[in-house]
């Protein structure tokens, strides 16, 4: 009898301890959950219609505000064009020189009858003066007079004419000498030193340093979005020069007949010489304009997927799911979204931590 009892309590502690074990698993199981099923908290928005923007962008080229062919009043030889294609000059720098021994060889001739002229006219005013005095004195004649005074005033016509002469000549020489009109690059050479220079032919071609535009061409159906002094964006993407700003300065009122496009020009801040911006790179002109409603999202809460574009939204269930959507254009408020996503919409605004779809959530 005794031996049954302590049969059934060995039976019944064996028992207990199997429960205790049971009972310390299942809370060791409760709270050793993993921590990828507790929910975790994301920043969430509400998809809601906002004014939505246009952005236009127009390709153009970059040119300097002031360019000018340079060229003579003067048929000769070129004895003096130093400079290349691509060099830098300053303001009064000599740029070409023309050959002018027969202007100088002029010069000196009309110099030497000037002083010639001068003398003859000095005698000749004394010799006015005399006569004039004696005339006074009823001691000359009515035509002595007039003929003293004849050769007066031809005298002192003959210095004036020879004075232009000598001024006309000087000009000549003038335009046989050639300088810089300001700081800036030769852009184009036409001729070579020695070559024979015609009036009015182009020799070297200048552009104005760090004055710069940007020649957009724009077709009739956006030409109203332009007004002058408008603000525009500017990107040189071959020196990096990014979302500068340029101001409309001039639009063509005559559009091209067979393309329908209308010149416009933009003029950009001063530039230093480090902009490293030069004529004949390609730009690009951009306007932002009011457009429709829209969905619009911080383009932190895209997600990519190779070709893919999207954004995790919530389920009923506070449950994340990745959203695949279309995107519009992007702006300083977010990015457009044209489908995939509706109105009243719960959608993760900032992912800061890694993400999987069916993950439940709770929202801040």
């Amino acid at each position: 009898m005794k031996y049954r009892i302590m049969n059934i309590s060995g039976r019944l502690l064996s028992a207990l301890a199997v429960l205790m074990l049971v009972g310390i698993s299942c809370s060791s199981s409760e709270s050793e959950k993993p921590a990828e099923d507790q929910p975790i908290t994301v920043d969430t928005q509400t998809a809601e219609y906002v004014q939505g923007t246009a952005s236009h962008r127009f390709s153009g080229t970059v040119s300097s505000d002031r360019t000018i062919n340079m060229s003579t009043k003067v048929m000769g030889r070129i004895a003096q064009l130093e400079v290349e294609e691509g060099d830098y000059v300053s303001k009064g720098d000599v740029l070409i020189q023309i050959k002018d021994d027969n202007l100088q060889a002029q010069m000196n001739q009309v110099e030497s009858s000037l002083i010639e002229a001068k003398a003859a006219l000095s005698n000749t005013e004394t010799n006015y003066n005399r006569i004039k005095n004696l005339y006074e004195q009823e001691s000359a004649t009515q035509k002595e007079l007039d003929d003293i005074s004849t050769q007066y005033e031809m005298a002192k016509a003959k210095v004036q004419m020879l004075e232009s002469k000598l001024q006309e000549v000087e000009d000549m020489l003038d335009y046989t000498r050639l300088t810089a009109p300001f700081n800036g690059y030769v852009i184009s050479k036409m001729v070579s030193e020695g070559d024979m220079a015609s009036p009015g032919q182009p020799i070297i071609a200048l552009e104005q340093e760090g004055i710069m535009k940007v020649n957009i061409t724009v077709p009739e159906s956006n030409i109203s979005l332009f007004s002058y002094d408008d603000t525009v964006s500017v990107d040189i993407k071959a020196v990096g020069y990014n979302d500068g700003i340029g101001v409309v300065k001039s639009i063509n009122q005559a559009g091209n007949r067979g393309s329908r496009q209308f010149a416009v020009e933009v003029m950009l801040p001063e530039l230093d010489k480090d902009s490293g911006i030069k004529s004949g790179m390609f730009a690009q002109v951009g306007l932002v304009t009011e457009g429709d409603r829209a969905i619009v999202v911080p383009k932190s809460a895209i997600v990519e997927r190779g070709q893919l574009t999207g954004l995790y939204t919530l389920n009923d269930n506070s449950e994340i799911v990745l959203r695949w959507v279309r995107l519009g254009d992007e702006s300083a408020n977010g990015i457009e979204i044209l489908s995939g996503l509706s109105e009243g919409e719960l959608y993760v605004a900032s992912i800061d931590q890694p993400l999987r779809e069916g993950r439940k959530v709770s929202t801040q």
